[in-house]
């Protein structure tokens, strides 16, 4: 499938800067969206008090300060550029308005990506923008389980390859060579970066996946719709 990238981040990307954190601040999309649905603005406490609505969340995600997105210049915590148009805008809206398009999103990082306390949300935000794979040069542990669980498919860059050397603007095309039914533990996917400008980048990633649990979990689309699939079978 081909996707446009949505968020490009450097190494050392934890789940504090993935997942939402800490109080809500009022100038934000998650503090818009309570306010409109009757919370106070004085009162809008923090967002492990809200873990529970997955709008409010999504509306969080990569707006911690230290988060810098490698699209362009100087976008702002909790921003992207959208492909085609090249707007700043929210990442949960620029991921639905590619969703209309018929169009799929992913997330490029660099190394150790998603260290930390391995929030939930981290992968759960992730999946809800409709990313279906990340590309890092490598993962957390629990969070590329995470990942998996979640029904994303983790692929580390080859070496030499990073979200830097990349250079993506938000109208490059990402092809990933990955059917499901081919998936297997470690396998090599075929990756094309499709320039906006003419030029093509190829690599073979490796698909971060350890055991046939995980590639069932992929293929049925996440953990819970796999216990589901199970139940049903008997």
């Amino acid at each position: 499938y081909a996707a446009h990238p949505i968020h490009v981040v450097g190494d050392d990307v934890t789940t504090d800067h993935i997942s939402p954190a800490g109080q809500i601040a009022r100038a934000g999309e998650a503090a818009d969206y309570l306010i409109q649905r009757g919370e106070r603005a004085d009162d809008l406490n923090v967002f492990s008090a809200r873990r529970g609505n997955w709008e409010a969340m999504l509306r969080g995600l990569f707006t911690n300060r230290a988060v810098k997105n490698l699209l362009g210049e100087a976008i702002a915590p909790g921003s992207t550029v959208m492909a085609g148009t090249r707007g700043r805008l929210p990442p949960w809206t620029a991921a639905a308005r590619c969703a209309e398009a018929g169009r799929s999103v992913v997330v490029v990082a660099g190394e150790r990506y998603g260290m930390g306390s391995s929030r939930d949300w981290a992968a759960k935000g992730v999946a809800l923008l409709g990313a279906r794979a990340v590309l890092a040069s490598s993962f957390e542990r629990i969070h590329r389980s995470n990942l998996i669980g979640m029904g994303v498919l983790p692929l580390r860059l080859p070496e030499g390859v990073t979200p830097f050397s990349l250079a993506l603007s938000p109208d490059d095309l990402i092809e990933i060579d990955a059917p499901l039914d081919a998936l297997r533990p470690r396998a090599r996917v075929g990756v094309r970066v499709r320039k906006a400008d003419g030029g093509d980048i190829a690599f073979d990633a490796a698909a971060a996946i350890e055991t046939g649990l995980e590639v069932a979990t992929l293929a049925a689309g996440g953990l819970l719709p796999l216990i589901l699939r199970r139940a049903r079978e008997g």
